[in-house]
This record gives structure tokens, sequence and C-alpha cells, in this order.
């Protein structure tokens, strides 16, 4: 069946691939899939330009449901079938249409604290929500083991509880690198987006990655979207960062590791 999606995460997977979520029009969740190894990130792109981001109106061709709790809304796509429609004109809204009042009640089974935060597979109804935050502590942006870069965001949500999370935004990412690239020091740029954040209105898509090799039965929680009002990226889309030299090797050859979607 052909339906229209408003895209609100694209997030950064292994070996150049992404995954990908939105709602329809009666706010239905949806995560787009394909059979392994999944989404290249160069399927974003059609004739030079990007056609799937953020608060991007895009038509798929769904095929069959494919739930595996937590991930209820897992569906088969025709992988041919992406076609860009607009931009939505009220982003906010659409986030409101998956607001919850905190962290926990958007998984709907306890989440677990130790050697990070996660809940356990094949439970639960939902993979993905939206929160506001009530508290922004920091962005972390460093070089971690082996050269990798680590992108997290420590927060406090309405009730109280302190979340640091990794961040999977793949917008996010490429700001980031294209800012640390053009001279800027990794804590320069987490003290300057902390202090963004602070004075913006904080949208946060928290959703759970896959189990792992290391830990199969964990989903650990993870930050899909970061979107503020005004819009720190001023429009920008991920491809807005990317030289046009760049562009098409980074989108291929991308090898960095993520236990994600």
């Amino acid at each position: 069946m052909k339906e229209e999606l408003v895209i609100t995460d694209l997030t950064r997977m292994y070996h150049g691939h992404v995954c990908i979520a939105g709602y329809d029009k009666y706010r239905h969740c949806y995560r787009p899939i394909l059979p392994p190894p999944g989404i290249g990130q160069g399927s974003l792109i059609q004739g030079g330009r990007a056609i799937i981001f953020p608060s991007a109106v895009v038509e798929f061709d769904l095929l069959e449901p494919h739930p595996m709790p937590p991930h209820s809304e897992d569906i088969f796509y025709e992988p041919t079938s992406p076609r860009y429609i607009r931009r939505v004109k009220n982003w906010e809204k659409v986030l409101e249409w998956s607001l919850f009042n905190s962290v926990d009640v958007i998984f709907d089974q306890p989440i677990h604290d130790d050697l990070g935060f996660y809940v356990m597979d094949h439970q639960g109804t939902r993979s993905i929500g939206t929160v506001k935050p009530s508290y922004i502590s920091k962005v972390i942006y460093a070089e971690g083991p082996e050269g990798a870069w680590d992108y997290r965001l420590m927060f406090s949500d309405n009730l109280g509880n302190i979340y640091r999370l990794k961040i999977t935004d793949l917008t996010w990412h490429y700001y980031c690198d294209s800012l640390r690239s053009n001279g800027h020091e990794p804590s320069e740029i987490a003290s300057q987006l902390t202090d963004i954040l602070r004075s913006s209105k904080v949208y946060l898509r928290i959703g759970l990655a896959r189990g792992w090799k290391k830990f199969p039965d964990r989903c650990y929680l993870q930050i899909n979207g970061i979107y503020t009002f005004p819009d720190y990226l001023d429009g920008k889309i991920f491809s807005d960062f990317l030289s046009k030299g760049q562009e098409l090797r980074e989108i291929k050859e991308s090898s960095e590791e993520y236990e994600v979607c």
C-alpha cells in the first residue's frame, strides 16, 4: 500500500546504514525496513538531493508488517518506492503526536540502568517516542577508543530521572563533525550545543537499539533525534553538512559500528 509518512527519525547505524521512522496522517508510527543489510545511506539521496530526512513527507510502498517486540512498528517496503512530497508545515505539531510525560512510560516495560539504560527484548508495545527534557545537563562530544567519536546527551525528564544516552541522530553527527572539520575544538562544540539546548524548546526522540552480540536480550535506549525550536540547524538537513567532494564517499564507505535500531 502506498502511504505518506512524515519522517521523524533518521538514525545512523553501522557500515553506512540507517534506520528511519515516521507517522501517517492517522498518527500511526512506522519503521520502514529492508532485509539485511538494511537501508543504505545512499538511498536517502535521489538525483543529487536528499529525499528522506526529518520533517520530510515521503511516500512509501509499504508491504507486510514485521513486528518484533518491542520493535512493533517494523514494516517492509518496496526499496525503489520512496518519493519525496514536501516538508511538513507544522513540524512541532507532528512531534507532539508522540509526546510522553517521561521516558519510562514510552516503552511500557521496566528500564534497567546497569551498564547503561535498556529494556528487555521481546517485550513491550513500542520502541520509540518523544519527550521534552526538563533539564539539559550537558552535551558530550569526544574522541573515544580507536579514534571513534562519541556523541551523548545527559538530561532529566519530567519525573526527575537522569539519563545519559548515546545520540544516533544522523544529522547531529554530521553537524558536529562539520564544525570540527572547520577548526572548532570538540569541547567547544559540546559547550556551544549545551547552551543552545538549554535556551531552546527541545524535543528528544527516544528509541531502542536492537539486541546485539554482547547482550542479545537487551535493547539499549538511544536518542534517535534532537529537535529544537528555534531550529539549531536553521532549516538545514544532514546533506547540507557534507562537502560535494565527500558526499558519496562518506555515505557509501562509513564503517563506524552502532548496534542500533
